[in-house]
C-alpha cells in the first residue's frame, strides 16, 4: 500500500459505552439500538466529513469461532452476524455527509471446544459490509496467564494480515488495534521487552497449536513491523474492553494512547472504551485520544505524561431509561 498524502485532517468519533463489555448474545439487540440512535445523532448534529466511527472492543458478542479460519471467510462470516446490518446501516446513514466513514465495533466470542478463549476483534463496516478486519495479535498477560481462566490462542497470519489497515477517506490510512495490540507499538520500537513472553501459544489455523518460542515471537512481530513499513497509518483505532470508573484510564493513556501516537511518528490514536461504573460526566475530560507526540514519550518510563487530545464536541445519549449509554466524541486534527 503506498504512501498516503491526506486532503484534510482526520476526523474520528468516538463512542464509549457505560457496562461492561456485551457478554451474552442477546445483549446485542441493545446494543444495535444505542448504534442507530448514535448514527442519527451524529447527522442531526451535522458533524460532517468523518473518517470513522469507533466503539469498544467487546461492543457486541458472537456465536462464532473465527480464529482457525482465513480473512476472506471471516469476513464473509461477519457480514452474516445479525448485527452486521445494524453497522452497514449506520455506515449508510453517514455515507451522505461524511462520504467513505467506516463504523469500526469490537466483537468478542465464545469460547471454542479447543480449550482456548474466544477471539478479540475489531471489525471496520462500511455501507457494502466488512472493509477491515484484525483479530488480537498481542494478549496482555492475564489473557494467557490468569487464574482458572481460558487463555487466548494467537494464529500465525494474523500480525501481517493487511486487513489490519483500513483505507480511509481523503488519503488516509488507519490501523486496527484490539486493546492491548496498542501497546505492541512502542514494543517493537523499544524491545524485545519481557511483555513478549505473553505471547504463550499460538496455531498454524488447523486444530493443531504448540508453545510460541521466543525466536517464533519475534518473527511473528516481524511480520506486523513490516506491514506498518508498508501501509505508514496515520490514524489509529484502539478499541478497548473497558475500565471500572473514570479516572481508572490514566495508564491506558499515557502508555497505551499517548505511546502508540508516538511509536507511529505522532499519528492520531483514539480508544473507546466501557466504563461499568458510568461515563465521564464532561465531554471534555478522560479522552483516550493523542496527536502529534513525539518519540522522546517512549523514553520517559513511569514519567510519560499523559498527552491528551482534547475533542472538539461531544454530547451524551441514553437507551431504555438509562440502562445504557454512551458519550460521543469528535476528534479533529489538521
Amino acid at each position: 500500500m503506498p504512501k498516503t498524502h491526506p486532503a484534510r485532517g482526520a476526523r474520528v468519533v468516538a463512542v464509549c459505552v457505560t457496562g461492561r463489555p456485551c457478554a451474552q448474545l442477546r445483549q446485542n439487540r441493545l446494543r444495535e439500538e444505542l448504534l442507530a440512535l448514535v448514527a442519527r445523532e451524529i447527522r442531526r448534529r451535522r458533524w460532517r466529513d468523518l473518517d470513522a466511527v469507533l466503539l469498544p472492543a467487546g461492543y457486541f458478542r458472537s456465536d462464532e469461532w473465527y480464529g482457525p479460519l482465513d480473512a476472506s471467510e471471516r469476513a464473509r462470516r461477519l457480514d452474516d452476524e445479525d448485527f452486521a446490518s445494524t453497522c452497514r446501516t449506520a455506515a449508510s446513514r453517514l455515507h451522505g455527509p461524511s462520504p467513505g466513514c467506516l463504523v469500526v465495533v469490537g466483537v468478542d466470542s465464545r469460547n471454542p471446544n479447543w480449550g482456548f478463549r474466544g477471539d478479540q476483534l475489531l471489525v471496520a463496516f462500511g455501507p457494502l459490509g466488512v472493509a477491515g478486519l484484525a483479530r488480537k495479535i498481542f494478549p496482555s498477560d492475564g489473557d494467557t496467564h490468569g487464574w482458572g481462566r481460558a487463555p487466548y490462542l494467537l494464529f500465525e497470519r494474523d500480525a501481517a494480515d493487511p486487513g489490519r489497515v483500513v483505507a480511509l477517506p481523503y488519503g488516509r490510512n488507519g490501523l486496527l488495534s484490539v486493546c492491548y495490540d496498542a501497546f505492541l507499538l512502542a514494543e517493537l520500537k523499544l524491545g524485545p521487552t519481557g511483555k513478549r513472553r505473553t505471547m504463550r501459544y499460538v496455531s498454524d489455523e488447523s486444530d493443531r497449536w504448540r508453545p510460541f518460542g521466543r525466536k517464533a515471537r519475534n518473527a511473528y512481530l516481524s511480520g506486523f513491523d513490516r506491514l506498518l513499513f508498508r501501509s505508514q497509518p496515520n490514524v489509529q483505532f484502539v478499541a478497548i474492553h473497558g475500565f471500572e470508573r473514570p479516572g481508572r484510564e490514566l495508564r491506558w493513556q499515557r502508555h497505551g494512547i499517548a505511546g502508540a501516537s508516538a511509536a507511529l511518528g505522532g499519528a492520531l490514536t483514539v480508544g473507546a472504551a466501557h466504563f461499568a461504573h458510568g461515563l465521564p460526566a464532561d465531554p471534555f475530560n478522560h479522552s483516550l485520544a493523542s496527536w502529534r507526540v513525539g518519540a522522546r514519550h517512549l523514553t520517559l518510563g513511569p514519567h510519560r505524561r499523559a498527552e491528551t487530545l482534547r475533542p472538539m464536541a461531544g454530547f451524551h445519549v441514553s437507551l431504555a431509561g438509562g440502562a445504557i449509554a454512551a458519550l460521543v466524541r469528535l476528534f479533529a486534527v489538521d
